[in-house]
């Protein structure tokens, strides 16, 4: 009922197709690193031994964009981080909290506003909140996506060469991966099998030059979620490695480097080649001028498949990797370029987490946030792309079940100006940061400041709603 009635209230409010003398709203792609940490690219800090990752397109893109410095990803792992940015929802009461959940039947997310809104919307790459039906109603293809093509498991994603993948409902397969190995695919090259990150970048560009050959200005939302620089494997799900179609000149030499970090920077800088490839046809479409591109990533750096985040610095300055409840599991690289609207080459440190993406978005479409379902987060980050000043959010919040802090059961972590906050399991004591003096959390500070302590529970307290799930908050937590 609340997504019959929310509906409702979008259909009378209307869209910019109802009136075609009036101009479109700006179209927009986002596209999602998975595991990028927040060191890996090459304007962000890190003091790697071996130099900085080669990612030309993206240190272009970010020439052009606003860089902010204090971006959060909604979780410091895949799926509920995911859930964070299509719902507008923190893990405190977003509907995935660990990878393996599925998005509620009725979840509302902001490819359905913006289909609503008159856009066209496509998803191409990893999905991963939707059970393995795809006659449910937490497909993409249901949640708002015209057309999808990619991994609906995020297990299955790991593998980097699969045998099939859906096309919208459809199982479509590839006779090059059904015995995909790496002795089947080649070696150094993977000439003779599908590397899937390929074919969402094909996929990416037909859609745009689809697009760019329709008679009229209709406005698009295209997801392009990647699958790199995560763990993986050739043929099976699991994440033995990092398995790159090539080395690349630039670190095939790196004699001395173990495999897998040859092969980790290698798929980083295909994978900014590619990136530059969707972008270079937005330009040849003639699309960029009214696209806003968004590039972030799900969750901090991994350290998995054999590949070690402190060799490259992926965390930089940062405390903690992928799964951490500190910065380095969930503070993320974050682009926007909005051309003739965002001033090139600025940084910004404002405040900005995954589920602000549903306001923002919403927001650059025109849709009055009064026509927005109930119950999300965030706010609009509009106004500091257009080069305004905002109020820092009153606190961004994540819990998750499984940190990697050496603690057993659930944590909670708050940011709240220049304070991170951290806690275990409710009885815990709260750790607490001051990020301005020391941002890689090598202190805590907790005895000087109770009164900020205070106010930390009280957030967390205050964002958390307890279910059937881990983080249950028992009757006498005491």
């Amino acid at each position: 009922m609340q997504s019959f009635c929310f509906l409702c209230c979008l259909v009378t409010f209307g869209c910019w197709s109802c009136d075609r003398g009036s101009a479109a709203p700006p179209s927009i792609l986002f596209i999602l690193a998975d595991d990028l940490g927040y060191g890996d690219l090459g304007v962000y800090p890190s003091h790697s031994e071996h130099g900085n990752i080669s990612t030309p397109n993206l240190d272009d893109l970010a020439a052009q964009s606003m860089m902010f410095t204090d971006a959060y990803a909604g979780a410091p792992v895949c799926a509920p981080s995911r859930c964070t940015l299509m719902t507008g929802r923190h893990t405190g009461h977003c509907t995935v909290r660990q990878n393996g959940q599925v998005l509620n039947d009725s979840e509302i997310t902001i490819a359905s506003v913006l289909k609503q809104a008159g856009y066209r919307t496509a998803i191409f790459g990893k999905w991963g909140l939707a059970s393995m039906n795809p006659s449910s109603l937490t497909w993409p293809t249901a949640k708002g996506f015209d057309q999808f093509f990619g991994y609906n498991d995020q297990a299955n994603a790991h593998n980097y060469y699969p045998y099939w993948m859906w096309q919208n409902q459809e199982k479509m397969y590839f006779a090059e991966n059904e015995k995909a190995s790496y002795a089947n695919c080649g070696y150094p090259y993977t000439e003779h099998c599908i590397w899937a990150q390929e074919l969402f970048i094909n996929q990416s560009i037909q859609f745009l030059q689809n697009v760019s050959k329709l008679d009229d200005s209709q406005p698009f939302y295209l997801f392009l979620s990647l699958t790199t620089p995560h763990a993986g494997d050739i043929g099976h799900d699991f994440e033995t490695g990092v398995p790159s179609p090539y080395e690349t000149p630039q670190y095939a030499n790196q004699s001395t480097w173990p495999k897998v970090e040859r092969d980790f920077a290698s798929v980083i800088t295909i994978s900014d080649d590619q990136i530059g490839k969707v972008l270079k046809a937005l330009d040849t479409y003639g699309l960029s001028n009214n696209t806003v591109v968004f590039y972030a990533s799900d969750n901090g750096a991994h350290s998995e498949g054999g590949h070690n985040y402190k060799f490259f610095d992926s965390s930089g300055p940062l405390r903690g990797y992928k799964r951490s409840l500190h910065e380095g599991g969930v503070r993320t690289p974050l682009l926007i370029r909005w051309p003739e609207v965002t001033k090139g080459g600025t940084v910004s440190n404002q405040q900005w987490a995954f589920w602000d993406f549903f306001k923002t978005a919403a927001d650059i479409a025109g849709i009055p946030a009064s026509s927005l379902p109930p119950g999300i987060d965030g706010y609009s980050l509009v106004p500091t792309l257009q080069g305004g000043t905002q109020d820092q959010p009153r606190y961004i919040y994540h819990e998750y079940c499984f940190p990697n802090e050496d603690r057993t059961g659930w944590g909670q972590a708050v940011r709240f100006q220049d304070w991170k906050a951290v806690r275990y399991d409710f009885r815990n004591e709260v750790e607490l940061y001051d990020l301005k003096e020391d941002i890689g959390e090598e202190k805590d500070v907790s005895q000087s400041y109770p009164e900020e302590v205070r106010l930390a529970i009280e957030f967390m307290d205050v964002a958390h709603e307890p279910g059937p799930y881990c983080g249950y908050l028992p009757p006498n937590p005491n």
